[in-house]
């Protein structure tokens, strides 16, 4: 959804230079070994880290969509290198970015070198959580019960949080906002460190923009003030 024009001047506290690499060190894996070397898979990953990248994620770090799509790639530790471009302004878009997405939407993952582009947000996240992305690590979940519950709050989020974000945005209908973020609120697990248990998932990089607008123009939210603790909390 459109947040208010002073949440678009605050983009997220990411310090991402435009050219990003993995850091060094290589987690070497001692399982299936007997020895407690590197696997093939590890040494690979480690050389790709080092070398240039061939992943290009093209962006504007003010757009929700393209920043879920940032922290997956964060998250998944890929290296990459970015390119922001403007999306308004006298000269519009250019033309080479046209080229890779005629609709002129960000965010924008070219791999190998050009060989695969993909336009939308969604289409990278699985990309991403499929281990696809060069050096990358998997985002896939462990469990059929992960699964389900990823793909619950990525429905949430499409189907209750961005019209319902929206509308609380535009038209001032803060309280259908409030009965969803309480009911957001419950369904999270206390004990629980991410949406869908002890680690981040595509679910965690797809909905964290958005509520985070949410905190920003409609918060804090808290457990005192929204029933909203857990959200505080994650």
């Amino acid at each position: 959804f459109l947040p208010s024009s002073s949440i678009f001047v605050n983009a997220l506290s990411f310090t991402t230079p435009t050219r990003k690499v993995s850091p060094t060190k290589l987690a070497m894996s001692t399982e299936g070994g007997g020895g407690g070397g590197s696997s093939t898979a590890d040494v690979a990953n480690f050389a790709l880290r080092q070398s240039p990248s061939t992943t290009q994620f093209v962006t504007n770090k003010m757009c929700p969509y393209a920043q879920k799509a940032w922290i997956a790639l964060e998250a998944s530790n890929a290296p990459y290198e970015m390119d922001e471009i403007s999306l308004y302004g006298t000269n519009g878009k250019p033309d080479w970015f046209l080229e890779l997405n005629p609709e002129g939407t960000v965010p924008v993952l070219t791999c190998f070198g050009g060989a695969v582009i993909l336009p939308d947000s969604d289409l990278i996240l699985d990309f991403i959580a499929d281990g696809a992305v060069e050096g990358g690590s998997s985002l896939q979940p462990k469990s059929d019960d992960e699964k389900k519950a990823i793909q619950k709050w990525r429905d949430a989020l499409s189907k209750e949080i961005i019209p319902v974000g929206k509308d609380a945005v535009l038209r001032g209908k803060t309280k259908e906002l409030y009965n969803l973020l309480a009911k957001l609120d419950s369904e999270m697990m206390e004990s629980n460190k991410f949406l869908c248990g002890d680690r981040p998932t595509i679910a965690d990089c797809a909905v964290f923009p958005f509520l985070w607008r949410i905190d920003q123009e409609f918060g804090p939210l808290t457990e005192e003030k929204n029933k909203c603790g857990n959200i505080r909390s994650w």
